[in-house]
This record gives structure tokens, C-alpha cells and sequence, in this order.
């Protein structure tokens, strides 16, 4: 019977201990059910596909290229964030425009960012330059990530600016040394076949007596304007050409600066073989 109250006290009394200790350590916030730290609402670039590094082909007509911004929030007030620009070649108010501050409006997460490339700025063939965008500051909001843009000049492709007389055509070795030139070749005959593709003829090929060659060019992406040669005949004795299949050839043309650069092999008709790999023809104006 003592055996028994003595448990009943033990108990009654240790049940009352786990409750004051319980209710200290809630009291307290120590270690024991700590409430969660609010996470800070944060600015990030968030580009569509997740990339935050991107080609940006500039445009005669000024469009910008938009680079989404967002807040991991929602909040009740406009909140303005601060941007910073650099580059080691770009110049602002020279190749590009953009805002040094853009607003997230009150009740919204996203807005873009307006970037706008100056088609003047491009007037060097071949020119690119790469622009970084950082945030800079927004009162009492955490700041990450940062976006690139790879800006370059993009032209409209213009069958009839294309063709024509090329007076400055020139050859070059495989090693990229001078061979031949300056002479004249004509692209001629260009012909739409659809919405990003043409055919054309090459006059003057080679400054050989060659027939005219055909050709394709094909402008699908910004990134890829080429030009392809099927393997034909170029009425040269045991001779024909086709754009070159060696490693690193390239085959392309510019609608800025209307040039086209063109890699070839020479093939011997009889056998199938390569005499002359990765000779390069660049026809320029």
C-alpha cells in the first residue's frame, strides 16, 4: 500500500515538472519548438528557360530585349531596385540603353527589365559585346543573381541588297594565309524558297574559269546564317567542289555588312577525293 502512494507521488510530481519545463522552453524560445525566422523576400532575374546568360541580337527598329525581374513576394507598396551595368567594350549611350532603376509595382512579383541595344553602335562587322546587370540595392530586400547579355548586330536578310557584284573577293589557306585576290565574283540568280531559305548562283568561283556554282542559303536562326555547296562539277578538268565537311568549317554570310564566307574542298571528280581541304573564299564588297 506504501509501495503504491509512493508511486502516485513520484509521478504526479514529475508530470508536474515536464509541464513547467515544456512550457519555459515555449516561453523562452531556446531549443525546443523555436517559432521560424521569417525568410527576407528576395530580387532575381527570371528569365523564362532559366538561363541567365543569353544572346541578344541588336535590331535597326530599337526593340528591347526584355529581362524578366521578380520578387519571391508580394507586397502592399512599390519597392524600386537599383541596377548596375558593365562591360569591358560596351559603352552606355553608345551600344546600349537601360535604366539605372525599375519598380516593382504594389500587388505584383514580376516586371521586365527594358535593354535596348543601339544598332549604331554596331557599325564594325563582327562586333560583339558582352553587358552584366547586377541589382544594386533595394531598402531591406536580399539580393541575388546577376544577367549577361551577348550582344551582336542582327540585319533583316535582303535577297535583292545580297546579290550582286563582290569586287573584293579573296582566298585564304587552310592556315589562314592570303593565296589569291582581290577579284571579282557575283552572286546572281537568288531566289526565295521560303520564309528563311534562298538559292543562288556563285559567278566566278575560284577566278579559275569555273561554270557558276550553285548554292543555298539558309537563315533560320540569328546565330546560323549559311551558306551550303552541294558537291558538283565546276567545268574545271577533273575538278568539283562542296562546302567543306573538314573539322571547324564554317560556311556563312552577313546581311549587315553583305559578305559571305565560304569554306570549300576541292575534289577530285574520277576518285571522290579530297585534293584541297578547307579553302577559304570570303566575298566581300
Amino acid at each position: 500500500m506504501k509501495m503504491n502512494n509512493r508511486l502516485s507521488r513520484f509521478l504526479s510530481v514529475a508530470s508536474l515538472a515536464f509541464v513547467v519545463f515544456f512550457t519555459s522552453c515555449k516561453k523562452n524560445n531556446f531549443t525546443v519548438d523555436v517559432d521560424p525566422l521569417q525568410t527576407p523576400s528576395r530580387a532575381q532575374f527570371v528569365p523564362a528557360n532559366g538561363i541567365n546568360r543569353v544572346s541578344y541580337f541588336v535590331l535597326s527598329s530599337g526593340a528591347p530585349y526584355k529581362i524578366p525581374v521578380g520578387m519571391t513576394d508580394v507586397a502592399t507598396v512599390d519597392r524600386t531596385i537599383n541596377l548596375t551595368y558593365s562591360s569591358r567594350t560596351a559603352v552606355a549611350g553608345q551600344q546600349f540603353n537601360a535604366p539605372a532603376t525599375m519598380t516593382i509595382k504594389a500587388g505584383q512579383a514580376v516586371d521586365s527589365l527594358n535593354f535596348v541595344g543601339l544598332f549604331a553602335g554596331y557599325a564594325t562587322p563582327g562586333r560583339f559585346d558582352t553587358v552584366k546587370v547586377k541589382f544594386s540595392g533595394i531598402g531591406g530586400v536580399v539580393l541575388k543573381d546577376s544577367f549577361e547579355l551577348i550582344m551582336r548586330k542582327y540585319c533583316d536578310v535582303v535577297l535583292t541588297n545580297l546579290a550582286g557584284n563582290y569586287p573584293n573577293t579573296r582566298e585564304f589557306s587552310s592556315a589562314g594565309a592570303l593565296s589569291w585576290g582581290p577579284y571579282l565574283t557575283v552572286l546572281k540568280n537568288v531566289v526565295s524558297t521560303g520564309a528563311t531559305t534562298a538559292t543562288a548562283q556563285i559567278e566566278n568561283m575560284y577566278d579559275d574559269g569555273w561554270g557558276d556554282i550553285n548554292c543555298t542559303l539558309s537563315w533560320a536562326s540569328p546565330t546560323s546564317f549559311t551558306v551550303a555547296i552541294p558537291l558538283q562539277a565546276t567545268g574545271s578538268p577533273n575538278r568539283s567542289v562542296r562546302t567543306s565537311t573538314a573539322a571547324g568549317a564554317v560556311s556563312t554570310f552577313s546581311s549587315c555588312d553583305n559578305t559571305l564566307t565560304l569554306d570549300i574542298d576541292l575534289v577530285n571528280t574520277t576518285t571522290g577525293a579530297v585534293t584541297t581541304s578547307r579553302y577559304r573564299i570570303v566575298m566581300a564588297r
